[in-house]
């Protein structure tokens, strides 16, 4: 699904789309005239998925091109949706970060943008918008492109939540013994006790919004657990270990900064986005490969806008 066209009402370019079938081609049509002065971005091309599902990730890119005589500084793409039977009535996707484009060149962008769950079934008219432009006029035709033909979108089930969070627990568990495997250090055991502990503070920390291995009573892990009747001493080569390891972590969907899209439909992007920030952390990848561990739980917890995950460790 592929071709721009102007906004209405725009002035000064023309893009045209022409579809046959499978082949999918965009024309561009530019009024003869003098080159703008400084970088002047154009949306010359929208490729998209004809069919959206609310909640879920939907795929577009997006050909600029820099049409000035100058390169451009940083910009942003604005995506937005409106329903064609109620023009007007906008709904933002989301944002997309430009890197500079030199004079006379273009530059494909992918973009990964989660439908709201609040749109109704449809059809709706995709615009691109090119945000931050620094070119001589703001409303030249090209700073707003609409994709053709209109994105369908349908009713497609969601994931049970709580299914999707045995699955993100599941794989966190799975992929903490990968990475111990990989460095050489044996599997641990999973441990329902420890997994219930975590569980519970996962779900303390989602209702508080907080991030913290005190909770509000002020106690640490090894209270909590001492509190749930698990023993917080064990001997070890050499003597006695005491306490209980932790690792805190809190991730939203869609666009992540510093990990890129997580798609909120997948347990295995969710789940790859906790481990991945935990082993990128020295302190909590120290826990997650502790040759001197060998038990450990995993709990999860969502709050309608961040998964809020906890290891505990033995």
């Amino acid at each position: 699904m592929t071709a721009c066209s102007p906004v209405a009402g725009d002035r000064m370019r023309v893009y045209l789309g022409i579809h046959v079938l499978l082949l999918c081609l965009c024309i561009s049509i530019v009024h003869a005239g003098a080159v703008a002065a400084g970088p002047d971005l154009l949306v010359t091309d929208i490729a998209g998925e004809q069919y959206a599902y609310p909640g879920y990730p939907y795929h577009v890119t997006v050909t600029l091109e820099n049409h000035g005589d100058q390169a451009s500084g940083l910009a942003s793409l604005l995506l937005f949706l409106e329903n064609t039977a109620n023009p007007g009535n906008s709904t933002i996707l989301g944002t997309e970060p430009v890197e500079p484009v030199r004079t006379g060149l273009s530059l494909q962008i992918p973009v990964t943008l989660t439908v709201p769950e609040i749109l109704s079934p449809g059809d709706y008219s995709l615009y691109v918008r090119v945000k931050g432009h620094s070119g001589s006029d703001l409303n030249l035709t090209g700073n707003i492109a609409r994709l053709l033909p209109p994105v369908i979108l349908q009713e497609k089930q969601l994931p049970d939540q709580e299914v999707l969070n045995r699955e993100i627990i599941s794989l966190i568990l799975n992929k903490t013994n990968e990475n111990r495997r990989n460095a050489g250090v044996p599997d641990l055991v999973p441990d329902d006790t420890l997994s219930r502990i975590a569980g519970n503070y996962a779900k303390n920390l989602a209702e508080t919004g907080s991030l913290s291995h005190i909770d509000r009573s002020g106690k640490d892990p090894a209270e909590r657990a001492r509190d749930a009747g698990y023993p917080v001493t064990k001997e070890i080569e050499g003597g006695i270990r005491e306490g209980i390891g932790e690792n805190l972590a809190y991730v939203g969907t869609g666009m992540v900064a510093g990990i890129g899209y997580v798609d909120p439909t997948s347990s295995e992007a969710i789940s790859g986005a906790i481990i991945n920030g935990w082993m990128k952390s020295p302190g909590h990848r120290k826990n997650i490969l502790d040759p001197l561990a060998d038990r450990f739980g995993v709990g999860l917890s969502w709050n309608g806008k961040y998964y809020y995950a906890v290891q505990e460790f033995w």
